[in-house]
């Protein structure tokens, strides 16, 4: 049984990389990407290892529903759970760096879901 659950998990790891060069090739280029500006994003779901949590299990631990607001002039409005944090954002291709408070990250932009990834842990978010 062991060596059907290692073949099944390479076979699993293979699939995947396939579907992300596919994804990469079919995907907007760096100088294509959409505009993020006057649009809001709200968490949709979120991924670590081989667990998966919907978004109402995350919007439970997180205490309520949480957006990124994408505002002109490089502002950023973060809401969550009825409270608001502004900071800063800038776009370069399909890549979105924030700046909240002194606290700065990437997200990436694939589609129509925006990521943020961190210590193994995928957000995801969707256009509002």
């Amino acid at each position: 049984m062991k060596k059907k659950n290692w073949k099944s998990r390479v076979l699993t790891l293979i699939m995947a990389a396939a579907m992300v060069l596919c994804l990469a090739a079919c995907g907007k280029s760096g100088a294509d990407a959409a505009d993020l500006t006057g649009t809001t994003w709200a968490l949709n779901s979120g991924s670590q290892g081989d667990m998966t949590l919907d978004k109402e299990t995350l919007e439970s631990m997180f205490g309520g529903e949480m957006t990124y607001s994408f505002e002109a002039d490089g502002k950023l409005v973060l809401a969550l759970a009825g409270t608001q944090a502004e900071g800063t954002w800038s776009q370069d291709g399909n890549t979105i760096t924030l700046d909240v408070q002194g606290d700065t990250g990437t997200m990436t932009l694939d589609g129509d879901t925006l990521s943020m990834e961190e210590n193994g842990v995928q957000i995801d978010f969707i256009k509002k």
